[in-house]
């Protein structure tokens, strides 16, 4: 590793400390009762049904890609607490942008997760991403797949622990309601959103894949699409039947699915070569 990569890593390590305060450091500092905590452990057991089967899988298909193993667990520690941090200061700067225009507090408040998150949040998951194979000194596309899939994967868990603390603190609402419902929107959530764009935004620069710019740009452009609609206004229905749900799962899982033999078709590629 050469100075500069030290230097990175470095900058990643504070940027990771400062995220473990952010993100840990308020839970531990909550005044809550034993009931409460013992709910705690029980709907995050809920998470963990969901989140150890996610984690063998990308590690299974890091495994099939020839994906060392510190490149998924060095992405997804940065995904989990340096995107989440730099993603939420993002959300608020945007926020106040986004003030000085939108008069209205009603359409504020409608429009602000649609305007804001779909931005800030895939911006700062894919740099988290690319930091990661920076340091690693890992430049391949097989690399970059896994490095998105678990710094998505990464920030999402995080998310979701935090969803579910307040809500299981709050005592307003069932955790594990929370914790189900966090589940049913993270089968395509973070984790391939930023998985699709960290190879789209890959595609768009590298010069080795010139003929698949478009594609890039397609992946990275959809993906923010499809992030946007799911933070807006036109997701939400009072009926159980959501066909706009089943739109975007079946766009981003099928946009993932294109990129992902991509990825098999270039490492194919490269064996022969």
């Amino acid at each position: 590793m050469n100075k500069t990569r030290r230097i990175a890593l470095y900058i990643y390590l504070v940027l990771a400390g400062i995220g473990l305060q952010f993100e840990l450091g308020s839970m531990a500092e909550k005044d809550v009762t034993l009931e409460a905590g013992r709910d705690l452990v029980l709907n995050l057991a809920v998470l963990a049904a969901f989140f150890l089967p996610f984690y063998f899988l990308i590690k299974k298909l890091a495994k099939k890609l020839s994906v060392k193993m510190i490149v998924l667990g060095t992405a997804l520690f940065g995904g989990a607490f340096i995107s989440g941090w730099l993603s939420f200061a993002g959300n608020s700067l945007i926020d106040i942008i986004n003030s000085n225009f939108i008069k209205d507090p009603a359409v504020f408040n409608d429009w602000t997760n649609a305007l804001t998150a779909p931005f800030a949040e895939e911006f700062f998951k894919s740099l988290t991403a690319f930091a990661a194979l920076y340091i690693l000194g890992r430049k391949d596309i097989q690399s970059v797949l896994i490095a998105g899939l678990s710094s998505g994967f990464g920030f999402q868990v995080i998310e979701d622990i935090g969803y579910v603390s307040r809500v299981t603190f709050g005592g307003q609402y069932s955790g594990s309601l929370e914790a189900v419902g966090r589940i049913a929107g993270g089968l395509a959530s973070h984790t391939l959103y930023t998985a699709v764009v960290t190879v789209g935004v890959y595609l768009l620069f590298s010069t080795a894949y010139k003929k698949y710019r478009l594609f890039g740009l397609w992946c990275v452009v959809s993906t923010v699409a499809n992030h946007f609609i799911w933070n807006s206004p036109f997701f939400e229905t009072e009926h159980r039947i959501n066909i706009v749900v089943g739109s975007l799962f079946a766009f981003l899982v099928a946009t993932f699915i294109e990129v992902y033999r991509l990825v098999l078709k270039e490492k194919k590629t490269d064996l022969e070569i």
